[in-house]
C-alpha cells in the first residue's frame, strides 16, 4: 500500500497552499486532482487575470464575509499580506495593485500564481497526481488512516486536507464530491446556493435593457431584521442584473428567496448617491435651467437613453417640456429614481455563478487548526467551509490563508 503523511484534495488555491504549507513542514504529501488540470477554477478566475487579494486589512477583511468573519482570525493571522506577496515575491511573481484596491500578479496570467505555488511544491518532493478521484475517507477510531481511490487503490495516511472547493462553476469542475466525502464522515451542510452570479428579475422592462451598464447604482432587499445593501457597477442582462453590485448579494438573495418560498423585494437605485430628495432638487433645477426641454431628453444625458426611457415610461411622463411638469410627476420620477421596486425571484443559475453560498458548517471544524470536530486528522480550506466573500480578492485570499492553516496543522 502506498503511504505518505498528508494527503489534499483538490488543486484550487486552498489545496495548492495546503499542500505547499504541509511539505514545508517536511511531511510526504499527495496532492489529488480528480480533473485531468490542476487548477483550474484558479486559472480562470479573474478573467484568466487572477485577482488574488486586496488591500482591506485583517480586520476589515473579514468583516466582508459578515457575522462569520470573526472565524477567519487565526488563518488570517498566520497567513495574510506579508506571507502571499512575499512568497510570490520570491518565485518571481509581484504583484501590482489596481484601482487603489485589487491584487493581480503583474504579469496578469492566473498560471504564473499556479505555477509558483505547484513548482515550490515539487521542489519539496511532493507529488501531484491529476485524474485521481478520490472515492473515500478511510478512518480508524474516528481519526483518518487514508483514502480509497476511484481506481479501487487504497492509499494510507496520516492526515487528510479535504479542499475540493463547491458546486459553482460546474463546467470548471464544480461539484459536490468534496462535499459529499465530508457528509459521509458525519459532517452536515448549511444549504447551498448560486453566489457571485447575476439575480433573476421579472419586470420585463430590465430585462429589455440588456448590455446597459451603470458605474455606481444601489441594490437592497431585507430578510427579517436584516438589510442587505451593495453598490457598485451594475450591469442588466437578458434575465435579470449582473455586475459587482448584484452578484455580490446573490448568495443572500437566492437565500431570501427560498426562505420567502417565491419571490423577494429588490429596490434599484441606479445613482447610489441620490435618493428621491436629492432627484426631486435635481429635476426642480432641470425645470429652471432646461425648462424648454423635454424631460426625456435630459434625462438622457444622466443615464443611457433606453434606461431614461425606461424611467419616464414608469412614471407615465416624459415628452412634456420641463416647464410644463406638474408637481406630482416630478415627485413620481423623483421617488422611482430613489429606488424603484423590483421582483427578485433567485439568482444563478450555478453554471454561472463563480462561488457557493453554504458549504461545511463551521461549528463542525476548529478555527485554530481548520481540523474536523468529528474526525481526527481531517482538515478542511477554502470554499468548502460555510464561509463565502464579495467579489474582488476575498475568496482566493481566504481561500490560499486557510489553506496554509490546514496544510500546516495537518502535518503537525
Amino acid at each position: 500500500m502506498t503511504c505518505f503523511d498528508t494527503i489534499v484534495i483538490g488543486s484550487g488555491p486552498a489545496g495548492l497552499s495546503a499542500a505547499l504549507a504541509a511539505a514545508e513542514k517536511g511531511a510526504r504529501v499527495l496532492l489529488c486532482e480528480r480533473l485531468r488540470t490542476f487548477g483550474l477554477k484558479l486559472l480562470a478566475s479573474g478573467g484568466s487575470k487572477c485577482n488574488v487579494s486586496n488591500v482591506l486589512d485583517e480586520s476589515a477583511f473579514m468583516s466582508a464575509f459578515g457575522r462569520e468573519g470573526r472565524f477567519m482570525k487565526p488563518a488570517l493571522d498566520n497567513a495574510y499580506h506579508d506571507w502571499l506577496f512575499g512568497f510570490l515575491k520570491s518565485r518571481n511573481v509581484p504583484l501590482k495593485c489596481v484601482d487603489s484596491f485589487h491584487y493581480f500578479p503583474k504579469s496578469e496570467r492566473a498560471r504564473d500564481v499556479l505555477n509558483a505555488f505547484s513548482s515550490a511544491f515539487l521542489a519539496l518532493g511532493g507529488t501531484m497526481r491529476n485524474e485521481c478521484r478520490i472515492d473515500r475517507i478511510l478512518t480508524e477510531c474516528d481519526s483518518v488512516s487514508g483514502v480509497e481511490t476511484a481506481d479501487g487503490e487504497m492509499i494510507s495516511c496520516r492526515s487528510v486536507v479535504l479542499a475540493g472547493g463547491g458546486t459553482a462553476w460546474p463546467t470548471l469542475g464544480g461539484s459536490r464530491h468534496g462535499l459529499n466525502l465530508a457528509v459521509a464522515l458525519g459532517h452536515t451542510l448549511a444549504p447551498l446556493y448560486p453566489a457571485m452570479a447575476p439575480l433573476l428579475i421579472r419586470e420585463r422592462w430590465v430585462r429589455e435593457l440588456t448590455g446597459i451598464a451603470l458605474p455606481d447604482s444601489e441594490l437592497t432587499f431585507s430578510r427579517g431584521r436584516f438589510r442587505f445593501r451593495n453598490r457598485g457597477e451594475l450591469l442588466f442582462t437578458h434575465d435579470g442584473l449582473s455586475g459587482p453590485c448584484a452578484i455580490d448579494l446573490a448568495g443572500d438573495l437566492a437565500e431570501t428567496c427560498v426562505r420567502n418560498g417565491g419571490d423577494t423585494e429588490l429596490v434599484f437605485r441606479p445613482d447610489a448617491a441620490k435618493d428621491a430628495a436629492a432627484w426631486r432638487s435635481v429635476i426642480d433645477g432641470w425645470r429652471v435651467k432646461e425648462g424648454r426641454r423635454q424631460l426625456r431628453t435630459v434625462l438622457g444625458w444622466i443615464f443611457p437613453r433606453a434606461l431614461a426611457d425606461a424611467f419616464c415610461t414608469l412614471a407615465n411622463c416624459g415628452d412634456e417640456k420641463l416647464c410644463e411638469l406638474p408637481s406630482a410627476v416630478r415627485d413620481r420620477l423623483a421617488s422611482l429614481l430613489g429606488g424603484v421596486s423590483l421582483t427578485a425571484y433567485g439568482s444563478g443559475p450555478i453554471e454561472r455563478a463563480m462561488a457557493m453560498k453554504g458549504g461545511i458548517r463551521l461549528k463542525e471544524i476548529s478555527p485554530a487548526t481548520l481540523e474536523s470536530r468529528l474526525v481526527h486528522r481531517l482538515y478542511f480550506a477554502g470554499e468548502i467551509m460555510d464561509l463565502t466573500g464579495p467579489c474582488g480578492g476575498y475568496n482566493i485570499q481566504w481561500a490560499l490563508s486557510s489553506g496554509r492553516l490546514a496544510g500546516s496543522s495537518a502535518a503537525g
